[in-house]
């Protein structure tokens, strides 16, 4: 209310000054200036003419303009003494008017439900111990105000984020729906996308929605392989629905992203768990551990316009030769995608990356979405990696238009 109050006065003052303040009066004094300086002009032109210093033709020309501008401007004199300030009565009216109408905008179009917004967190801050009606009052306001404001990604994000925080999983997941439509009509990014489905596998894991948070980890893992919220949650929800070598799987990768330097003791413990569950099977499982390729690809701008058809090949290949180690196909989805290979992609029993001592790394976009390279394909150019040195090393690679 005081930021409303303070824009009425300034909106009183300012008409007030336009309608009390004599801008005729400024403009008659600048006519009366230019008339006076038209007569020194032509008392000027005629002593030069006096004197010889301007013959006749010139003097006549001079003349007759000096003296038509000297009549425009004392025409214009007339009227300026014929104004007269507006009376008192009306000025009030149109003041009343102006605040009315500045009330209306600000309701109407102004900033009032934010400054409402704006006012709750504040209070929230500031209060030693948030009640529950606090903390609901001040979310309901601020998603009625992104209501409308339908486009704003990260006021979505910021909410959606506020409600994950406080437990309301419910609340948060059509919030992370409508910040994950917002990505994928937007530009496009592989790590903003993995991390907002991950937010949805975790609101829906809450909501004991098992199979459904699974399905959004794994998503969230085809966009960046190396997520690790994904990876623990796709770890431990596989285990629960008794998908126990996916489970040794995820925590396997898990466990190698941290590294020999991290504590991995929580880890092991769960491989162990699913290796219980399946021996109980009579099924001796391990995990594959052979040499693993990260590989980040990024596509052209024009990736959008791909056919529905279209799929991105990530191929491992020894270098020079054309028949895969390990290839993966997956959807065109984003501009920029991050891949792991391993053994696991092999192409055949005597594909896999394990044994090898350099491989060749190359992507392929196929608008049929077919294995065999057709013109027009989109390539990446390949790089080599050496295996003997790192056995996981990660490369990256630029898609090009033909």
């Amino acid at each position: 209310m005081t930021v409303f109050i303070l824009m009425v006065l300034a909106a009183w003052f300012f008409v007030f000054l336009a309608i009390r303040t004599s801008h005729v009066a400024s403009g008659r004094d600048s006519i009366d200036e230019a008339i006076a300086i038209h007569k020194e002009r032509l008392a000027s032109l005629e002593t030069q003419h006096r004197n010889g210093e301007l013959d006749p033709e010139d003097y006549r020309q001079f003349r007759d303009e000096t003296e038509r501008a000297l009549l425009e401007d004392t025409r214009k004199q007339g009227e300026a003494k014929q104004y007269k300030p507006m009376p008192w009565s009306i000025a009030i009216v149109i003041l009343v008017m102006v605040g009315g109408a500045s009330f209306w905008l600000y309701q109407s179009w102004g900033a009032s439900d934010a400054v409402e917004v704006r006012r709750s967190f504040i209070e929230l801050a500031s209060a030693e111990q948030p009640t529950e009606a606090q903390l609901k009052e001040t979310l309901t306001g601020y998603k009625k105000l992104l209501e409308d404001h339908p486009e704003d990604l990260e006021g979505w994000f910021r909410l959606a984020n506020m409600q994950m925080e406080l437990g309301q999983y419910v609340d948060a997941q059509p919030s992370l729906e409508r910040v994950l439509t917002l990505l994928r009509t937007g530009q496009r990014s592989a790590e903003d996308e993995a991390t907002v489905l991950a937010y949805l596998g975790q609101s829906l894991w809450a909501q004991q929605q098992n199979q459904a948070a699974l399905d959004r980890f794994e998503e969230a893992l085809e966009f960046n392989a190396q997520h690790t919220l994904a990876l623990g949650f796709a770890g431990r929800l596989s285990y629960e629905l008794g998908n126990y070598r996916d489970s040794i799987d995820y925590w396997s990768r898990l466990k190698r992203l941290a590294g020999e330097q991290a504590d991995t003791r929580v880890i092991d413990e769960f491989i162990n768990r699913s290796q219980a569950a399946l021996a109980e099977q009579g099924i001796d499982y391990e995990a594959a551990t052979g040499p693993e390729v990260s590989v980040q690809v990024s596509l052209p701008t024009a990736w959008e316009g791909l056919p529905d058809t279209a799929a991105l090949f990530v191929y491992a290949r020894p270098p020079g030769g054309r028949m895969p180690l390990a290839v993966k196909r997956l959807p065109v989805n984003a501009q920029q995608n991050t891949i792991v290979l391993t053994d696991a992609d092999a192409m055949g029993g005597m594909g896999g990356l394990t044994g090898q001592a350099e491989v060749e790394l190359t992507a392929r976009v196929s608008f049929q979405g077919t294995a065999e390279r057709s013109p027009g394909d989109w390539v990446a150019e390949p790089v080599v990696v050496d295996l003997a040195e790192n056995d996981s090393p990660s490369v990256s690679l630029q898609v090009e238009q033909p």
